[in-house]
C-alpha cells in the first residue's frame, strides 16, 4: 500500500480514496502565500478542496467560500475584522465563513490541512 493518495479529480471510485499522513503527499509552489501546497482532494465540480499547506506570508484576505483549517506546525495570528484576535497553534483549528476579511501573521514553519467549501468552484488553492 502506498504511503498516501490524493484524489485530485474527484473520483469516487473506491480505489481512489484519498489517505496519509498529512505531510506525505506531492507538494508544489504556493507563492500567493510564500509557501508549498498539497491537494489531497478536490470535488469533480471543484467546489470542495482539500489540502495541506506550507505557509509564511502576512496578509489579509477576504474569505471567497468557508474554510475548516487545523494546525499541524508552527503558528498562526488571525485577526478577524469586527471580530476577535487569537492565535492557533498545533491541534488548534478555525472555521472561517465567505465574506469573513482576516488579517493572517504566520510563524515560518507554520503549516495546516485545511478544506475549502463553496457554492461556486474553488480558485483560492
Amino acid at each position: 500500500m502506498p504511503e498516501s493518495q490524493a484524489n485530485p479529480t474527484g473520483s469516487d471510485e473506491p480505489s481512489k480514496v484519498p489517505f496519509g499522513k498529512w505531510d506525505s503527499f506531492s507538494w508544489e509552489e504556493f507563492p500567493e502565500w510564500e509557501g508549498t501546497k498539497a491537494i489531497i482532494f478536490r470535488s469533480l465540480d471543484g467546489r470542495c478542496v482539500a489540502g495541506a499547506f506550507r505557509e509564511s506570508a502576512t496578509a489579509t484576505m477576504t474569505y471567497p467560500c468557508d474554510e475548516f483549517s487545523y494546525v499541524t506546525a508552527g503558528w498562526i495570528k488571525a485577526h478577524v475584522h469586527g471580530g476577535e484576535t487569537f492565535t492557533l497553534k498545533v491541534g488548534d483549528c478555525v472555521y472561517f465563513t465567505k465574506g469573513q476579511m482576516v488579517d493572517f501573521e504566520c510563524s515560518e514553519d507554520y503549516a495546516n490541512v485545511s478544506v475549502f467549501f463553496g457554492t461556486e468552484p474553488i480558485t483560492l488553492v
